[in-house]
């Protein structure tokens, strides 16, 4: 499977890089199909027409951050959960697996706000993905009985 010069071949590389499609496909969809659904409930059912409903720091982080990190976590776990052995095995691939789909959908979301986007606005989006990311992959481990 190398070639004279010790070198990977490219079929190997494409088996290690078609393992993590899957995972970030299904990371991707969980994410934004629960964010979906997270937005009609909080701006349909809750927020109505009125955006001042959700204004307080207390509302924003109840109804906004902790469902976003929730979402985030979905999924996080999903991607995880789809990421099958050989590739698995390795932990640096599983983290890649796992984590990719949030972290790219942060940047997407991070570079459409251009100017709007603050210090503030960039820490809480932050702590919103690391918490989200981290839960998410908490409970693939636990759900795989790993420690």
């Amino acid at each position: 499977m190398t070639h004279a010069a010790g070198t990977p071949r490219p079929r190997a590389r494409q088996a290690r890089l078609l393992d993590l499609m899957l995972p970030w496909a299904a990371g991707i969809l969980v994410t934004l199909i629960a964010e979906l659904g997270v937005a009609v409930v909080v701006w349909d059912w809750i927020a109505g027409d009125d955006p001042s409903n959700v204004a307080s720091p207390a509302r924003t982080i109840l109804f906004l951050h902790l469902p976003s990190a929730l979402c985030i976590a979905l999924g996080t776990w999903a991607a995880a959960a789809l990421h099958r052995s050989p590739s698995r095995d390795s932990r640096v691939r599983h983290l890649l697996a796992a984590f990719a789909p949030a972290v790219a959908l942060q940047l997407v979301i991070f570079f459409s706000q251009g100017s709007d986007l603050t210090v503030i606005t960039f820490l809480v989006q932050l702590v919103v993905l690391v918490v989200g990311c981290a839960v998410g992959f908490l409970a693939d481990r636990l759900r795989n009985g790993e420690r």
